[in-house]
């Protein structure tokens, strides 16, 4: 909720807590490590969900969370705007160690330079178009043939047609065979 400051400093560090607490005593306790780093001069602000929603809804990050995620994703500890920890509440380390984090200045990135992966560094190259199975999918590109008649396996036997019981397919053409006449 917090956003850089004109000196491109964090202003605080940002833990949405669920209301009504799953479990009573561990939210208690961790309010109370939140308040002393407060009270020590990190600038922590908490917000619960019954109390500050106004905050859950005006919070891009952590309503798009919930959006997807459910409310199983609370509490959400947010860095500017970068969640750094979902699901459980965060320690009083890493607490300090975020806080000492958003206090550092930081260059401000353009959307784009973000896109491109950790520190603007161009990632993986975005495909130019679709190819394989999912240009099939898309109907950007025809499927392959498929082979009619099936493959050709040169001189081993096909034992899965045409066989006629002794393993050996049947003769065709000036080839011989011996026919067994059994019983007949």
């Amino acid at each position: 909720m917090n956003d850089a400051d004109e000196t491109g400093r964090l202003a605080a560090l940002d833990i949405f807590l669920p209301s009504p607490p799953p479990d009573v005593q561990q939210q208690e306790s961790f309010l109370d490590e939140a308040a002393a780093l407060a009270v020590a001069g990190h600038p922590i602000t908490v917000y619960l969900q019954d109390e500050d929603a106004w905050a859950f809804e005006q919070c891009d990050p952590v309503r798009a969370l919930l959006d997807s995620a459910g409310e199983g994703a609370l509490p959400v500890t947010l860095l500017g705007l970068d969640i750094v920890v979902t699901a459980v509440y965060p320690t009083t380390e890493q607490m300090q160690r975020f806080a000492e984090a958003g206090n550092e200045a930081r260059a401000p990135r353009s959307a784009a330079a973000a896109a491109c992966g950790p520190g603007g560094a161009p990632g993986a190259p975005m495909p130019r178009e679709a190819g394989g199975f999912a240009a099939q999918l898309m109907g950007a590109a025809p499927a392959p043939a498929r082979p009619e008649g099936g493959p050709d396996i040169g001189s081993r036997r096909n034992l899965m047609g045409g066989d006629i019981g002794d393993g050996l397919p049947r003769a065709t053409g000036s080839e011989t065979t011996s026919d067994c006449s059994c019983g007949a």
